[in-house]
């Protein structure tokens, strides 16, 4: 990983040096920075050794890759930053065997996009907020860390975790504590005293449900009116449905959830 970071800083830095020059010059430096970083991070292609080269012309692909249709999406991605009149020429070779698994750069942005968003369901969840839990993510595995009260909300947060997108598997390591629980209330009345604008909880609800693996939320339709959170559109269960109205009563700022949410089983 640390050789692909090198890679993207000194193109990034290339860059950087000649904008004093020429905003001109300094043109085809950052577009080859930046089809750099959107090549890396491609599924397909991130396993490969592609360098992107600038030049007066525009852009040159050079490395390998498995096959023509991967050396025909590498030109497609560095083309959506060079503009289409700007040329893109590829030197790719179409012998390398295929990647057994993404680079490693790769998975690090996954596994950092994972655990922000389980730092979202802990901080936009008023029964969450309370709680001394924290989360490693390594792979898409998910260590769970810190003291709560009691085994139940123990148990929560490894499902919470288990639902969450991008996570393939969780060791809970959450220790219990009973003398924890008057605080935890205590700071959860606090909690759900939080007024927030309709805009921010729209938004929060809308990221949580996009988060959780248990709920399709481009089914639902999210309107917010005076902190009233109205749910619309289908769900396929009750149990899904459930979900859905738990994070939306979870928001801070909720005074009340109408769910209208229709229970439509697929065939």
């Amino acid at each position: 990983m640390g050789m692909r970071i090198s890679r993207f800083a000194a193109a990034l830095v290339l860059g950087a040096m000649s904008l004093p020059v020429s905003a001109e010059s300094a043109a085809p430096a950052e577009r080859a920075a930046k089809a750099q970083v959107l090549i890396d991070m491609n599924p397909l292609l991130g396993g490969y050794r592609i360098e992107v080269q600038a030049s007066d012309a525009g852009l040159r692909l050079e490395g390998a890759v498995a096959n023509e249709i991967e050396a025909t999406l590498a030109t497609q991605l560095a083309r959506l930053i060079a503009g289409e009149d700007t040329e893109v020429a590829s030197a790719l070779d179409l012998e390398a065997p295929m990647p057994e698994a993404n680079s490693g750069l790769i998975t690090e942005v996954q596994d950092r996009t994972t655990a922000a968003r389980l730092q979202q369901r802990l901080r936009w969840q008023v029964r969450n907020i309370p709680l001394d839990v924290r989360a490693e993510v390594e792979r898409g595995v998910v260590r769970l860390h810190g003291q709560v009260g009691a085994s139940a909300t123990k148990d929560r947060m490894a499902a919470m975790a288990e639902s969450t997108e991008g996570v393939n598997e969780v060791f809970n390591y959450i220790s219990v504590d009973p003398g924890l629980i008057p605080g935890e209330r205590e700071r959860q009345g606090r909690a759900e005293q939080l007024e927030r604008e309709d805009d921010w909880i729209r938004g929060r609800l809308r990221a949580l449900l996009q988060s959780d693996t248990t709920v399709n939320a481009r089914a639902i339709e999210i309107k917010v009116r005076e902190a009233v959170v109205t749910l619309s559109g289908s769900v396929t269960s009750s149990a899904e449905r459930s979900v859905a109205e738990t994070i939306a009563g979870n928001i801070p700022g909720v005074r009340e959830v109408d769910s209208r949410l229709i229970i439509e089983r697929l065939l």
